[in-house]
């Protein structure tokens, strides 16, 4: 009886926990829609923390930014790939995008970038396609990798 007991409030506990990573998310979306990004930060990270996939994908983000904190590539990679994961998908655009352009000093890897750029180009993701392709052609902050077709179509 008494094991029945300490189950009971061990699910009554992560049910809390995970009311509050919903919660916490949907203020946290609400204060950055607002303009509010350092107090949106707070929620999301909460909500990171409690569990919540979606909040991980946006914390990673986050971090990348700089977007009411300091950028942070590191913690931008281990939020996003923790979300990963979990399943959301969304993040694995934007840790591609991060690999190949370098955002928030996480240390380029464009095999890796775009191997994740062309997974989500496949699922649809319009910036993924936009990025692989300004890769192919040597745009912007690809100009150098024209030069390198290794780098920009590995076999």
């Amino acid at each position: 009886m008494l094991n029945f007991i300490k189950t009971l409030i061990g699910l009554n506990a992560a049910m809390a926990g995970k009311i509050r990573s919903i919660q916490a998310y949907d203020e946290g979306l609400a204060k950055r829609d607002a303009g509010n990004f350092k107090d949106g930060y707070v929620l999301i990270k909460e909500s990171a923390e409690l569990g919540h996939e979606g909040a991980m994908a946006i914390l990673g983000s986050i971090y990348l930014l700089g977007e009411g904190t300091k950028e942070n590539g590191s913690e931008a990679l281990r939020w996003l790939e923790r979300s990963i994961e979990l399943g959301c998908e969304h993040s694995i655009s934007v840790l591609g995008m991060a690999l190949v352009t370098g955002k928030a000093g996480i240390k380029i890897d464009l095999q890796r970038g775009r191997k994740m750029l062309e997974y989500a180009a496949e699922k649809g993701d319009t910036q993924s396609i936009r990025m692989l392709e300004a890769m192919d052609n040597g745009l912007g902050m690809f100009r150098s990798l024209k030069r390198n077709k290794k780098l920009v179509r590995p076999k």
